[in-house]
């Protein structure tokens, strides 16, 4: 029977990492999430609670992400490490993906990306825990490390063609704002409702998704066109 996923997020921005926190303790096989907010934290955690996977920023205030990638391959640790950071140069893009991470999360990270990263790690973990032989298919689909960058050819399951079409509606003007709160209100949705759907076409690049920090309070997600 295959061990529910743990995650540690390694993250400074105690609260984005909160927030993905929250996220990821509602998908389905999750078990028990932690957060570090330095290098020095995270290799303490990884010792004593040995995650499945690690959520890794490459910019923290002892250190990058990238030394503590490296760390792992060199002692071949069996944790999986996800990039979520804001670092998008080549330089470091190549660098993580030679020292074997399995997927690179641009910032503000789309939640509906991040929740496909989580099914891909969850079937890697499944076939290579209960399989004694592998086809080419299952093969190819291990290695499938990263999202494919086309358009689905259906929608899934909780996105109907009518409703996205009112929502991308919203964003026609490029300079258009709107939180998950405001477009649940202007198409009488319920918030979670409204929240599937903007994270949904932030995933497909049909929206931008990023973080505003308040002068008080929690950090807000704020969508806006292209």
């Amino acid at each position: 029977m295959l061990q529910p996923l743990t995650i540690l997020i390694v993250e400074d921005e105690t609260p984005l990492a909160e927030m993905h926190a929250e996220f990821i303790r509602h998908f389905h096989g999750c078990g028990q999430v932690w957060l570090a907010g330095n290098l020095a934290q995270a290799r303490l955690m990884i010792a004593r609670f040995r995650p499945s996977l690690i959520l890794l920023d490459n910019y923290l205030p002892d250190g990058k992400g990238i030394t503590l990638l490296h760390e792992l391959t060199q002692a071949h640790s069996p944790c999986g490490v996800v990039f979520t950071t804001a670092a998008s140069d080549m330089d470091t893009v190549s660098e993580a993906v030679r020292g074997g991470v399995f997927d690179y999360l641009v910032k503000p990270v789309s939640y509906e990306r991040l929740e496909q990263t989580l099914e891909r790690y969850q079937q890697r973990r499944l076939m290579l825990e209960t399989c004694a032989s592998a086809s080419q298919r299952q093969i190819d689909q291990m290695f499938n490390a990263y999202a494919r960058g086309e358009p689905k050819a259906e929608l899934p399951a909780g996105i109907d063609a009518l409703t996205l079409g009112k929502v991308l509606g919203l964003f026609a003007d490029s300079a258009a704002r709107h939180t998950a709160e405001s477009v649940a209100q202007e198409l009488k949705l319920s918030r979670t409702t409204a929240r599937r759907y903007l994270e949904f076409a932030a995933g497909q690049q049909q929206i931008l998704a990023e973080i505003v920090y308040g002068k008080v309070g929690r950090p807000q997600r704020l969508y806006r066109g292209l």
